[in-house]
């Protein structure tokens, strides 16, 4: 990928279709259809009962293996719940983790799923910390399952296969930059090269990238554990088919 000299011009036509300044990413409505990938959690046998991400964290405070985050004068171990999520780009976890869906998930406890007002987020689930046997889904970014699975999926069903140039955006939020927009250009395959697991600048995937033809789009908001994905019916029916995808449906409640 290759920065862009000229931010601004690139994206003047997201901003202005938006209606304003966004600082964790660009949802747009202006395809025929969508769909939202859910950002892949696991699970591991060996570790269920073991209680909480918290109550796993407070153990190893107290037995010395960790040092408490100390931010100023404040102790947030102390101040806060450790509930498992993480923020950013998440790989893989070891072959004992299997994967967990969030359907499989939802029907064993207390979730309140798509009937939640919010996009795919932490509020879909009970409150609290996660149990330490499940690494949750992340926010803010694709996780590496999902990521190369939905550029498999965009590849497969644009005109040049992942060398289809595309264009990619950080939102301030992800860039960790309020006052310089981040956007790159380049081939579908090469997004994962931003990543800094691939020796790239970002601790996410894109918060925007689409097609440069704009043909489709993809959204991932830095709150979200969802990422939307919007183009043609043909499209959004191929990552819908995916077999390393999980999808679901899910739109705003009516004002």
């Amino acid at each position: 990928m290759r920065r862009v000299a000229d931010p601004a011009e690139e994206i003047r036509w997201l901003v202005s279709s938006a209606g304003g300044e966004r600082i964790a990413g660009y949802e747009l409505d202006q395809w025929p259809d969508s769909t939202w990938v859910l950002h892949a959690m696991y699970e591991s046998p060996v570790l269920r009962g073991l209680g909480t991400h918290d109550e796993w964290r407070k153990r190893q405070l107290a037995a010395g293996a960790f040092v408490p985050l100390i931010v100023g004068d404040s102790n947030l171990d102390e101040m806060g719940t450790d509930t498992g999520i993480g923020l950013g780009y998440v790989a893989r976890p070891g072959k004992e983790w299997g994967r967990l869906s969030w359907h499989d998930y939802m029907q064993r406890t207390r979730a309140i799923g798509p009937s939640c007002d919010a996009p795919p987020c932490f509020r879909w689930f009970p409150r609290g910390s996660w149990p330490v046997a499940i690494q949750p889904p992340p926010e803010g970014s694709l996780d590496e399952e999902s990521f190369a699975g939905l550029i498999d999926v965009l590849g497969r069903t644009s005109g040049q296969g992942t060398d289809t140039e595309c264009v990619a955006y950080y939102a301030p939020l992800a860039a960790g930059d309020f006052d310089h927009p981040h956007v790159w250009r380049g081939p579908l395959r090469s997004l994962p090269e931003l990543l800094e697991d691939f020796g790239g600048p970002y601790g996410s995937s894109p918060s925007n990238f689409w097609c440069a033809d704009r043909s489709w789009f993809v959204w991932t908001d830095w709150d979200l554990e969802g990422t939307k994905v919007s183009g043609s019916h043909e499209v959004v029916a191929a990552v819908r088919a995916s077999d390393v995808l999980e999808t679901i449906e899910w739109s705003r409640p009516s004002p």
